[in-house]
């Protein structure tokens, strides 16, 4: 049960929906890796393997990736060994991968071999025991009540692997947590530091314990020394279809040599951020915890936002499961120009393309998308109000539904929805489904198809003992040809799985 509640898929599939490489598109690639990263029907101690085929960069791949995970209660490992076969090489053609075959993208950096060894952690995962640390694949990392970061994944590039680092630790009445998303590329780095007072200046005598563990105070530190601010360009024509013999002139995105954005111009982006907690009520079955949270960002003229939440959790023993609800209501006051949780799980796409409030065709850095012009003198949005609701509820073991949603006072059209169904206890078919949106108007704009949505669902059949047939569907968003707006585009992947519980 605890593995289901800590590496749902459907925490990490928001990701998908960014639009993409003409700015950055995010691939069907990306699709399977956050979704393999993120499985949480299987076992924690598992080998799994999938086969399969699919389309990355406009090329098509044969891809087998196997998969080790074995997870204890203090300690736990994960190796994998992804391969990439091109079997259809599109223009432009590619003369360097190895052997003629094997994706060089996959591993043309010394980070890239780092990558069999996914992860390696030692503690309790909950991070309540006296130390817990993480190296490796960073997975749904949330620091504190997750007003700065939350659900953090460092993994999104299917082209570079970045091994991060995570360590918690408590003593006595103190405690603190950092990270560093890349040891060897470490640009996004933070730390929490808490102290209980009461427990400070009372002990913590048994009959003052509960009383004295209840208050929190915490002093949070986050910064992306490399924040990219503007990118390269350049200009190109493009077939014009109402006209064939006059081509479109339209200036897109530069990539770098690894098919990157290139950045031209970073600046160092800090947040600090205060906090307060109170553990009203913690029992096995049943805990509340009201919070507030201050947070101020560097660069932008504003950046400050105060949030004042609850977090609510319920555990009920059934005879077949456990009845599971994790429930967040959140009210915010922030400034126009302040963005929570920055560093999200779409962070590592959104630092170089964010796609603007109110509009289908402007994508921008996420930095820059706040500060409105080049001095950041302010992106012409007044303080507002705003709200965020997070539920994750179910049998963990039969079926688990989920989503969040995040609406601001105003019209600047920057509401967010995500609804996430997982079931995972079908015996002739497994089956999770995902509905996001973004830049959602109001109420009345919260279902449609459109491209500010998307829709991934994901079938496993049983084939025979150990093996299955996995399909995936998704319909996304990418940049149209001409450059001056997006396009809903839908793709799919079927290959066949292991999965052997150990």
């Amino acid at each position: 049960m605890r593995n289901i509640l800590r590496r749902t898929p459907l925490l990490a599939l928001g990701v998908l929906l960014l639009p993409g490489a003409a700015v950055a598109q995010v691939t069907g690639e990306q699709v399977a890796q956050m979704a393999d990263a993120e499985r949480s029907n299987l076992p924690p101690s598992t080998f799994g393997g999938e086969l399969g085929f699919n389309g990355l960069g406009g090329d098509y791949f044969l891809t087998l990736a196997l998969r080790l995970n074995f997870d204890q209660s203090n300690w736990g490992f994960g190796l994998q060994v992804p391969l990439r076969l091109r079997l259809i090489d599109n223009d432009p053609q590619n003369d360097l991968d190895y052997g003629g075959i094997l994706r060089r993208e996959d591993w043309d950096e010394p980070s890239d071999w780092l990558r069999v060894l996914r992860y390696v952690y030692l503690g309790q995962w909950d991070k309540k025991g006296p130390y817990y640390v993480r190296l490796g694949e960073l997975s749904g990392l949330t620091v504190g009540h997750g007003t700065i970061m939350h659900r953090y994944f460092n993994g999104i590039d299917p082209s570079k692997w970045r091994t991060g680092l995570n360590v918690a630790v408590n003593i006595d009445a103190y405690g603190g947590e950092a990270m560093v998303n890349d040891l060897a590329d470490p640009y996004l780095v933070g730390a929490r530091f808490t102290v209980r007072p009461l427990m400070v200046a009372m002990g913590e005598g048994e009959e003052e314990a509960w009383l004295t563990k209840k208050l929190v105070l915490g002093a949070s530190i986050f910064a992306d020394g490399k924040a990219p601010f503007e990118l390269g360009t350049e200009t190109v024509q493009v077939p014009n279809p109402d006209a064939p013999d006059s081509p479109i002139t339209t200036t897109r995105i530069r990539n770098d040599e690894h098919g990157r954005p290139l950045v031209t111009r970073e600046r160092a982006l800090v947040f600090l951020g205060v906090d307060i907690g109170l553990e009203l009520l913690s029992t096995d079955f049943f805990s509340i915890t009201p919070y507030t949270d201050l947070n101020k960002m560097s660069q932008v003229s504003g950046g400050w936002g105060w949030h004042a939440g609850v977090l609510w959790n319920l555990r009920v023993p059934l005879a077949i499961d456990t009845l599971t609800v994790d429930l967040r209501t959140e009210y915010r006051r922030v400034a126009g120009d302040y963005l929570a949780p920055y560093f999200n799980t779409v962070y590592e796409i959104e630092r170089y393309q964010r796609l603007q409030p109110g509009s289908s065709a402007a994508s921008v850095t996420k930095l820059r998308s706040l500060c409105g012009d080049l001095e950041c003198n302010g992106n012409g949005v007044p303080g507002r109000n705003g709200v965020f609701l997070e539920l994750l509820a179910g049998l963990p073991n039969f079926a688990v539904v989920g989503g969040d949603y995040t609406a601001y006072s105003g019209d600047n059209q920057d509401g967010t929805l995500r609804l996430t169904l997982e079931v995972p206890a079908l015996q002739v078919v497994k089956f999770s489904a995902f509905y996001y949106r973004v830049n959602v108007a109001g109420l009345n704009d919260l279902f449609k198809l459109d491209d500010k949505s998307a829709i991934v669902a994901q079938a496993s059949v049983p084939l025979y003992t150990v093996f299955s047939i996995n399909a995936r569907w998704w319909r996304v968003w990418q940049a149209t040809p001409d450059g001056i707006g997006y396009e809903s585009v839908d793709d799919y992947s079927i290959g066949v799985g292991l999965s052997l519980e150990l």
